[in-house]
């Protein structure tokens, strides 16, 4: 995954969502946390690039 430049880390992708989660746990009472638009976009595109990461992995892993 980090051999493209433009991508990040499987650990820099999991230390992203972490912070938004966190922030959003951090509050111990609550029973229910939400995340707005733009929390929801960051994860959502951390996580599909990570797919489209492996993906191109698998892909070059076949053509090896």
């Amino acid at each position: 995954m980090a051999s493209d430049p433009s991508m990040p880390s499987a650990l820099q992708v999991a230390e992203a969502v972490a912070r938004v989660l966190g922030a959003k746990l951090v509050d111990l009472s609550a029973e229910r946390i939400e995340l707005d638009r733009d929390e929801a976009a960051l994860c959502l595109g951390l996580a599909e690039g990570v797919i489209d990461s492996l993906k191109a992995e698998g892909g070059d892993a076949d053509n090896a």
